[in-house]
């Protein structure tokens, strides 16, 4: 079936317009299965697809260059087993999912330690605690405002991820991204935004 943005699509462009519409507003995956018609299962491999190419373009876009892969969180089965960087910049906010293990790099000066110092934050998702780890200039204006972004989305998205209860720790670095990305580009038509996106980098490509 001929689909600009799916490569070998059971589908119809519309149908896939209309799921990727419903998707932008922020619907669950039920909410748009009973919207659009579409099986449950089907609208949950597209839903998860569609994350992955928004990683992908949140990865692209950074302003940090990633040096390795995203970890493998398949591997884990518990989310504690992860942290994460935040960086603000010029109003934006970029996260990254590192191992928990990984996190003994930011102090021993080892591959990648100065890269994760160009985070501002980094969350211990086990111990819930906030630790900074980039430059601190405390009482300056311009460094309060950027805590505050960071705070701000870090709160939306962790309320946000709630939603997902019992998700798979192998999709939870998707849904984060999904955050950012809905985060940054919260003044522009998410619907064109992410149908250009696909129509470059189709699905199961």
């Amino acid at each position: 079936m001929k689909n600009r943005y799916v490569n070998r699509s059971k589908i119809s462009e519309a149908k896939f317009r209309e799921l990727i519409r419903f998707f932008t507003l922020d619907l669950t995956a039920v909410q748009i299965s009973k919207l659009t018609g579409l099986n449950r299962n089907t609208v949950n491999r597209y839903l998860t697809e569609i994350r992955k190419k928004i990683s992908f373009y949140c990865h692209l876009t950074a302003p940090i260059p990633h040096t390795g892969d995203a970890p493998d969180s398949g591997a884990y089965g518990d989310l504690k087993e992860f942290n994460i960087l935040i960086k603000e910049l010029d109003g934006k906010i970029y996260t990254r999912v590192i191992r928990r293990s990984d996190s003994d790099r930011l102090y021993s000066g080892n591959e990648n330690g100065e890269e994760y110092f160009k985070f501002d934050l980094l969350i211990d998702l086990k111990k819930e605690k906030h630790h900074f780890i980039g430059s601190i200039e405390e009482g300056h204006r311009s460094y309060r405002a950027r805590m505050n972004r960071i705070e701000s989305f870090w709160s939306s998205a962790r309320t946000r991820l709630v939603k997902f209860k019992g998700m798979r720790s192998s999709t939870y670095q998707y849904h984060l991204k999904e955050c950012e990305f809905r985060y940054n580009n919260r003044d522009r038509d998410l619907y064109t935004l992410l149908l250009t996106i696909l129509r470059k980098y189709p699905l199961f490509e």
